[in-house]
């Protein structure tokens, strides 16, 4: 058969059966609504619409090229229409779930199907049902019915010829689209399918919640619990956890370009730490020490055979809550999930994996969940947050209106000789991040701040990044583990502890690993428990400096 045979007869093919190829098309329009709209990919709405309309024309004529064979008998058609409505029914889910609850099929939302009991789902069904009638009487659906019958009947007036070879130059469009999405991200490739979704999905939440059983089968209960007491000094403690921040890239601490204004619009009301280090290069490394009692010294047994920070304040009597953009298990975190699994209020707001990236949010969606948790009525309450921050990508960590510095910013403040423009351009998305997460930080300590109650503010990132900062050179060695630490204390904490917020200021800068965090929190609530540790807490009299540890090993820049 010749080339221009096999063309004709494709076109035929396609115009033969265009009303289920409109119909794939809709449907695959719909499985892969939440794809380009994510933070991950930031593409602009007008390109959203494009991209989606011509993959979803991409889409549905491969399904239509696929369905060939089976047209040619009758178990084959009926099979055409099984595999149909199952794809019409996934394809409803991901857009109706996308719509009104922000995440179409991914992992978190298999991961909320999987957990999900027989009463909470009858009890959530009521309220589905009411969005689902609002929007059987929404304006948008009946333009959009309008707009679809105009196109069948414009369809209808065309020629098979004429509809095919127009559906063949979209889809050939779709199909440069699609590609040029795979060369330029690196997830979100096989989410264009539904049926690969549900089977990667699938399967990793099934091995996540395994390694979760057994990751909690290490857990201890807490030790002397009845030794854990507190005068609750401050009534309310925020815990901010930022990712990936190196101190060095904080205006607040000197750096030449503005990443902090609003922090240092607050300096005067601020403790800022200037010689504070992680205790590993690594997120999972540094968490098992800041969510326990494991000093960073420590080189033997995992962080969940030691007490834990939450189940201590628990014993404290403080209100738990455990508020994350990060995951609940995968290659960010680690056990940091179960370590804070006893909180009494857990609350992902974004993926729960990092590879899930179509569920990526900004930061800024932890915000609303701490007025919540403020607004709480127990008496006591000790409150995480943990950021995405700085973590990589980048750019995919902010909106577009902090997309503040440019590669030519970078240049110019810098002048590094090895700084070419990509490199300045990572850089300064780099930069733009750390400024996105001190306006949300900006934003935590003014609300702590129009608190009646004794509320104090903790910040720091678990580690930093080096970003060409001494070379050509961008990732984490023994200079990354350098963050940023600022301590804040609203009016009524300060009037009633004079004494420890002097301390506080009298002590900001003597070195200080993030691993000595819980000595830390139990002097600045008047807290008491047998495993404290003195010369851990910076604030006692009895604190000792000593080299530091970083990943078991004494820090480098210790050892001079």
């Amino acid at each position: 058969m010749k080339f221009k045979d096999m063309v004709n007869g494709c076109i035929d093919y396609i115009g033969r059966h265009r009303m289920l190829l409109l119909l794939l098309s809709g449907l695959s329009f719909m499985s892969i609504l939440d794809i380009p709209g994510s933070p991950a990919f930031k593409m602009p709405n007008s390109i959203q619409v494009l991209y989606l309309t011509f993959v979803s024309i991409f889409k549905g004529l491969l399904l239509l090229m696929l369905m060939a064979p089976l047209f040619k008998t009758r178990l084959g058609r009926i099979v055409i229409w099984i595999l149909t409505v199952l794809f019409a029914s996934l394809a409803a889910t991901n857009a109706i779930s996308f719509h009104y609850y922000g995440i179409g099929i991914t992992r978190k939302l298999i991961l909320i199907f999987a957990q999900t009991n027989k009463a909470e789902a009858m009890g959530f069904m009521p309220g589905l049902m009411q969005n689902l009638l609002y929007l059987s009487k929404s304006t948008w659906l009946y333009i959009c019915v309008l707009l679809s019958v105009g196109l069948i009947y414009l369809v209808r007036l065309m020629t098979g010829k004429l509809f095919g070879a127009l559906i063949t130059v979209c889809g050939a469009v779709g199909l440069f689209a699609f590609t040029l999405f795979c060369m330029t991200y690196t997830s979100g490739r096989t989410a264009h399918l539904l049926s690969v979704r549900l089977i990667k999905y699938g399967k990793e939440v099934k091995d996540a919640n395994k390694e979760y059983e057994e990751l909690r089968r290490h857990k201890r209960p807490l030790p002397y619990k009845n030794t854990a007491k507190s005068e609750h000094k401050a009534s309310q403690v925020i815990v901010v956890l930022g990712e990936s921040a190196h101190r060095r890239h904080h205006s607040l601490y000197g750096y030449r370009l503005s990443t902090t204004p609003c922090l240092e619009l607050l300096a005067d009301s601020l403790v800022v730490f200037t010689d504070v280090i992680g205790s590993s290069k690594s997120t999972a490394g540094n968490m098992e020490r800041i969510l326990s009692l494991k000093e960073d010294d420590t080189t033997c047994d995992d962080g969940l055979k030691f007490p834990l920070v939450v189940d201590l304040f628990k014993e404290m009597d403080y209100k738990i809550f455990w508020l994350s953009n990060q995951e609940r298990s995968g290659t960010v975190s680690n056990t940091s999930g179960v370590m804070a699994m006893n909180a009494d209020v857990i609350n992902y707001v974004g993926a729960e994996n990092s590879e899930d990236a179509l569920v990526v949010r900004y930061d800024e969606a932890l915000l609303l969940p701490m007025i919540q948790a403020l607004n709480d009525t127990s008496a006591y309450k000790l409150i995480f947050l943990h950021l995405l921050g700085s973590h990589v990508e980048y750019k995919t960590r902010y909106p577009v209106n902090f997309d503040v510095f440019s590669a030519k910013d970078e240049i110019a403040a810098f002048q590094y000789p090895w700084l070419d423009e990509a490199m300045a351009q990572r850089r300064a998305e780099y930069d733009n991040s750390i400024r996105y997460t001190d306006s949300l930080l900006g934003e935590i300590i003014r609300k702590a701040s129009q608190l009646d109650e004794p509320t104090i503010v903790v910040y720091f990132s678990d580690h930093g990044e080096e970003v060409y900062d001494y070379g050509a050179y961008s990732g984490r060695n023994d200079n990354a583990v350098q963050v940023p630490f600022i301590f804040y204390a609203n009016e009524a904490y300060s009037s009633a502890n004079r004494e420890i917020l002097e301390r506080i200021k009298a002590v900001k800068d003597k070195p200080l690993s993030t691993a000595n965090l819980v000595h830390f929190l139990i002097s600045l609530t008047g807290g008491t428990y047998e495993l404290y540790v003195p010369r851990l807490d910076i604030l006692s009299d009895e604190y000792v400096t000593r080299p530091r540890y970083v990943d078991e090993e004494i820090w480098s820049h210790d050892l001079k």
